[in-house]
């Protein structure tokens, strides 16, 4: 067996990056864009959470209803700064759902929940010591995609009670996590990291009815909230306050972000154009070289978000990263985000009300919105547990009660805040978890583009496909010989 780490470039997570701020400084007032939904102002609060659907025949595991397991132990590895499992009940809504879905599964299977907690255990190191205490691994992203070729854990397909098909194992994303025949890795519902990492617009609605406009509920609702629909906006907010010829923070702009470095990978992804993707046989490979589409998106994301004359984001740094502060205090209108941020304390203690949109599609031919999610937890099993029914059974079961129970929970602790309190919020955020993207190539670009990642290339006076072209011959030979490792790993399984 070979435990060698076969892909170097797996170890540096994706930080390709990006902008979000455009605009104009000052001037004569432009036509806003046309309203297409109830005005800024319709923010009637709704006291009561939204009624609970009944239960998707795809949510609902089928598990044999006289499965028992006679209180064998399964132990899980987090390497998580919260816990999965909670011991005893808790007045705190997630940790009580986190406590009723360990009673379930417990009370269901008649098995032992437990759970490891820590950033230290080494995942291949534990399991060459022989020990088996450890039967799953939840792992950040990208130790994950390093530590699923080692040859330690066991395809997920091949335990017994999984159904990857249900969407609780978020079964829209199995083909893009899996390599070649193989699915390693697995995102899960009873991790929150996906969820809370998930990539959305939030619109300032005292800023929108200071510029009179309306919050595009009904375009999103009817598939035409696309990236010219955005575009429309483009210099509605842009207004040089200090009068000193420019947009800085001190002024007011249209786009702002938590992350700059982020924006353009969440508008490639949300145009279904990333940087790689699969071949034939399922494979990483290029899909940037030579791709139109991919450049159109590019340079959107430049012109509408890193132009001086249009953002604050005019310096490489991460001074000009973040504009929280601008949006809080009603000096932006749209703010690129993610959904659990909402938690964050800048936006709790905020006066003003704002609203939850999707990352806009490319085009109106678009089928569906995609919502990118970083910085996510995956599952993994070793090969060697002693009962890999017990272990899939469990899965299985976890899975299904928190898709059914923790996910709604999560939603409506984000939505007791009351500028988060529109019914209209609840159907957008509900739209971007699901359709959350989380892609295997994500992880295999970082090390190709070297000191040159593609959120500094917004600075540079340099055609895309010009910067694509220059760095092409290194990025196939690198990926080529990981792909020999990896074939390597496919035959050692079997």
């Amino acid at each position: 067996m070979k435990h060698a780490r076969p892909i170097c470039f797996l170890l540096a997570v994706l930080m390709l990056s990006s902008s979000f701020l455009p605009g104009c400084s000052g001037g004569e007032e432009k036509d806003p864009p046309a309203a297409d939904a109830a005005p800024a102002t319709d923010t009637a609060p709704v006291t009561n959470a939204p009624e609970t659907a009944p239960p998707d025949p795809a949510a609902v595991h089928d598990l044999p209803a006289d499965l028992d397991f006679d209180g064998a132990d399964f132990v899980m590895y987090s390497q998580t700064g919260s816990c999965i499992l909670f011991d005893e009940p808790d007045a705190e809504i997630l940790n009580q759902t986190k406590y009723e879905m360990k009673t379930y599964v417990e009370e269901l299977l008649n098995v032992s929940l437990g759970e490891r907690l820590g950033t230290t255990l080494d995942p291949l190191t534990y399991y060459l010591s022989g020990e088996t205490e450890i039967q799953m691994i939840n792992e950040l992203d990208r130790f994950a995609f390093v530590n699923a070729l080692e040859n330690i854990y066991l395809p997920i397909i091949r335990l017994r009670y999984v159904d990857l098909s249900k969407k609780y194992w978020n079964s829209r994303e199995r083909e893009k996590l899996a390599i070649g025949e193989y699915e390693m890795m697995v995102l899960n519902s009873y991790e929150l990291s996906s969820f809370n990492n998930t990539g959305c617009l939030f619109m300032n609605l005292s800023a929108a009815e200071n510029h009179g406009l309306s919050v595009p509920y009904d375009l999103v609702n009817e598939g035409k909230w696309t990236f010219d629909a955005l575009a429309a906006y483009r210099e509605t907010a842009n207004h040089d306050l200090d009068g000193d010829g420019k947009l800085t923070p001190a002024d007011s702009t249209t786009f702002g972000s938590y992350d700059h470095r982020l924006t353009t990978l969440d508008f490639l992804c949300a145009a279904d154009v990333p940087f790689m993707g699969k071949d034939e046989k399922n494979l990483p490979c290029f899909t940037c070289f030579g791709n139109e589409k991919l450049i159109n998106v590019l340079e959107y994301c430049k012109s509408m978000f890193f132009s001086a004359a249009t953002s604050v984001a005019e310096r490489a740094d991460m001074e000009s990263m973040v504009t929280t502060d601008m949006f809080v205090h009603d000096r932006q209108l749209f703010f690129t985000t993610m959904i659990g941020l909402m938690a964050n304390e800048e936006f709790r203690s905020m006066e003003s009300v704002y609203a939850v949109l999707p990352i806009p599609k490319y085009d109106e031919a678009q089928e569906e919105y995609i919502s990118r999610t970083i910085g996510v937890i995956f599952s993994m099993v070793y090969n060697n547990v002693q009962d890999p029914d017990m272990v899939g059974a469990v899965l299985e079961a976890m899975n299904a009660y928190a898709y059914q129970n923790l996910i709604p929970a999560l939603i409506e602790t984000c939505l007791q805040y009351k500028y988060n309190s529109d019914p209209r919020n609840v159907a957008n955020i509900r739209l971007c978890l699901d359709t959350r993207s989380v892609d295997i190539t994500d992880y295999l670009v970082w090390d190709i583009f070297g000191d040159t990642p593609l959120w500094r290339q917004m600075f540079v006076d340099k055609p895309f496909a010009s910067w694509l072209a220059s760095v092409q011959t290194k990025a196939e030979k690198t990926l080529d010989d990981s792909l020999d490792e990896i074939r390597y790993m496919f035959r050692q399984i079997g």
